[in-house]
């Protein structure tokens, strides 16, 4: 069948007549840019809605390891004795205490705020200006990656709070297991040297009267102390009676000699036992007080003044102790108020971040504004019947 000028092809019927579609868009040209307008508003102002302020700081912890961190993790992220962390410092009536009381109330944002940064590439120590120790194994962990965000500008200082929490944290971790554990072991290891000072000293009593009775013998027998000093043996311990009494009260006043000696040692040792047990057993007294973890180190010299308390320091023993005393809380100044320290400063670093951005924003809710217009205009141009009339000419 051949078409003919009345009776055009069937397919002509699907084609879209673009002349009408610009002219219908062009009829409705106020709601597609009206729509643009207001979605491309709506765009812009959800990007300041999303406006946000962000600091971040590497807070080194060199008392936590890759190892034992699942020990902090919980601890971190205990919204309750954060709260109580800033009660006791006295921080909540801050603006940055406020700030984290609020967060402390939110145990995911908590954790997300506060993460564990593990071993530095080349790149990072560059950037840092950190060495990282040769024998560091891969993948250790170096500390705490503290971000903080919040609506309106805080210039950083919440970090620097958090850091501060996170060091209490990782003192009062460490030092409530440490020092529990050396109060229990200085207190068992000073009642063990004192039952083996009472045995020693029963052993001294009955070896002085065996030489005292040896004594006696030579003393009847004076014959019993002539011995033959080209002679050497060696006898097992208890076969010294075959020896002359002159030999064998020789070996009695050696060995109470040697008893004697080692009563001396025992003796030093058991006092420095029992100062370091009055001076753990005070300092895990006093880490159970409403304290914080720096000013709990800053107060050791004066609870190792009051366990040395009358104690003769020109004693040797006693200066020794003193000493080793001294020396291992320097150690812990160094680990936990020195090295845990920031890898550079969160304040004035503080940026402001936008998700979407503005020019993202207005772009995106100008398109898809846009879109919905045409989608609008059509729809209307349908509702109005211009579709309805362009079906009723063809099919005439």
């Amino acid at each position: 069948m051949q078409s003919t000028p009345n009776n055009p092809p069937a397919h002509e019927d699907n084609e879209i007549d673009l002349r009408q579609l610009v002219s219908v868009l062009w009829k409705q040209k106020l709601l597609i840019v009206g729509a643009g307008v207001l979605c491309a508003g709506v765009g812009v102002g959800a990007s300041l809605l999303s406006t946000k302020y962000v600091a971040e700081g590497l807070f080194l912890t060199p008392g936590v390891s890759a190892t034992n961190y699942k020990r902090f993790v919980s601890v971190f992220s205990n919204g309750p004795r954060l709260q109580q962390y800033l009660q006791d410092t006295g921080a909540l009536a801050t603006r940055d205490g406020a700030l984290l009381f609020g967060l402390a109330e939110n145990q995911d944002r908590l954790v997300e705020t506060l993460r564990p940064e593990f071993a530095f590439t080349d790149k990072d120590q560059k950037a840092f200006g950190v060495k990282v120790a040769e024998d560091d194994e891969p993948g250790a962990m170096i500390g705490v990656r503290i971000q903080f965000s919040h609506k309106e500008p805080t210039g950083g200082t919440p970090v620097t709070l958090l850091a501060e929490y996170v060091r209490d944290t990782v003192i009062r971790v460490n030092f409530e297991k440490a020092l529990l554990a050396r109060c229990a072991d200085f207190r068992t290891r000073e009642q063990e040297l004192r039952n083996a000072q009472l045995s020693n000293d029963f052993a001294i009593t009955q070896e002085e009267r065996r030489a005292a009775t040896l004594r006696e013998i030579i003393a009847r027998n004076p014959g019993a102390a002539v011995s033959d000093n080209r002679q050497i043996v060696s006898l097992e311990k208890g076969s010294e009676r075959f020896l002359s009494p002159a030999a064998q009260l020789v070996a009695s006043e050696i060995q109470i000699a040697d008893m004697k000696l080692a009563e001396v040692r025992r003796e030093r040792e058991r006092t420095a036992s029992a100062l370091k047990r009055d001076y753990y057993c005070q300092a895990q007294q006093a880490l159970q007080q409403p304290t914080t973890g720096p000013t709990f180190l800053q107060g050791l010299p004066n609870i190792q003044a009051a366990a040395f308390q009358g104690q003769d320091k020109s004693v040797d023993i006693i200066e020794q102790t003193w000493n080793e005393l001294d020396v291992e809380r320097a150690t812990w100044t160094n680990t936990y108020l020195q090295s845990m320290r920031f890898v550079a400063s969160p304040e004035g670093t503080e940026v402001k971040e936008r998700k979407p951005g503005l020019a993202l924003g207005l772009v995106l809710g100008g398109l898809l504004g846009g879109m919905l217009g045409v989608f609008g205009a059509l729809a209307r141009a349908w509702w109005r019947g211009d579709g309805g009339e362009k079906g009723e000419k063809t099919g005439a």
